[in-house]
Parts: C-alpha cells; structure tokens; sequence
C-alpha cells in the first residue's frame, strides 16, 4: 500500500513539474493537462434481500475526478495517460488509462472536443470489509467537451461522457457455498468541469 501512494505522489509531483512548453519551429504548446472534477450518474437495478429477492431500482450519484497528462501532437491531437479516482458506494476505484483527446472545430474561440479513455480500474485506495476482497477491472469513457480559452493556453472545460468500470467482488461464503462472488459494471453518465492548459 505504500508503494502505490508513494508511486501516486511521484505521478503527481511529474505531472506538476511539467509545463507548456513552446516548440521552435511549430510555436505550439508540447505538453497537455486537462484536470477535471464531477459526477457519475446512473441507475442501478439489484435484488432487495429484505423484499424477497425482489429487484429494485435506484439513482445513484458518486463523485469523480481525473487528470490527463499528455503530448500535444499536432494542432487538434492529444495523447497522453488519465489517473483518476471514483467514489462509487460500495468501491473506491482508481482509473488508469490511455487516453485521447481532439478538436472537432478549430477556429472558434469554443471548441467542441472528443475524448476518449480506456484502461484499467485499480483499488489501490479501497478498504475491503472483513471477508470481502474487491478487484477492479476494465474501465471506458468516451465523450464529447466543450472548451473555452485562450489558443494554447489555459481553458474551461466541460464535458459529458459514458463511463463504463467492471469490478469483482469475493464475499465470504455462506453455509454449504464453496465460493461466493459478485461482477459488478458501474454504467454511469459523467458530467465533469475543469481546466486545461
């Protein structure tokens, strides 16, 4: 467990040493941030063991940030890695991923822009109950943004996406059970704020 806070802290100490840097030839910022903050909407169905194992549905909200690191690769390209930490009620999950991000207009001062993230769900920040071990699992957010700012400079951003996370949970077994586990998929709309430089 300290290994990975330590290797967090060390993600976040490079990614804040760094800075937009100014090509030569191209005068064009090198470097990416996008940091965001927001929610993760969705409606969940599962069975209501006090109701007769009834399914019951119901709104769930969780809080969700992130930031993305990465190369600007040419005017309307950006590739680079997400981290990000979600608080669902029953995980504390923390994305890693690959991710993507594009300018669908260039000229105007409010671009429209596409992202995407694909990586892995990790629970590095997790406490488990006694008995209880929960693993993270594939993780896809693609969406679409609005960004309002100065051309190669600091930006508001705002964006929805459609995140989808798997998880696995061991439970401890009941009576004559040999194995007790449960799969999880969080599909949740996120709507986050934040900015860009």
């Amino acid at each position: 467990m300290r290994r990975k806070i330590l290797f967090l802290i060390g993600l976040t100490l490079a990614g804040a040493s760094l800075r937009a840097q100014e090509l030569p030839d191209t005068k064009r910022k090198f470097y990416v941030n996008q940091t965001e903050f927001g929610i993760l909407a969705g409606r969940v169905k599962y069975p209501n063991f006090y109701n007769g194992n009834q399914e019951q549905v119901d709104n769930k909200f969780s809080l969700t940030v992130q930031t993305f690191n990465g190369i600007q690769i040419d005017e309307r390209f950006a590739t680079g890695i997400t981290v990000g930490m979600d608080w669902y009620k029953a995980a504390l999950l923390n994305p890693v991923a690959v991710g993507f991000r594009y300018n669908l207009t260039k000229k105007s001062p409010v671009k429209l822009f596409a992202t995407a993230d694909v990586g892995y769900g990790f629970t590095w920040f997790h406490d488990d109950s006694e008995g209880f071990d929960t693993k993270g699992g594939l993780m896809i957010n693609p969406g679409l943004g609005l960004k309002y700012g100065r051309k190669n400079g600091a930006a508001f951003t705002i964006a929805m996406t459609y995140k989808r996370q798997e998880a696995r949970v061991n439970k401890p077994v009941l009576w004559d059970q040999t194995e007790r586990s449960e799969e999880r998929i969080y599909n949740r709309l996120a709507l986050r704020l934040g900015m860009s430089f």
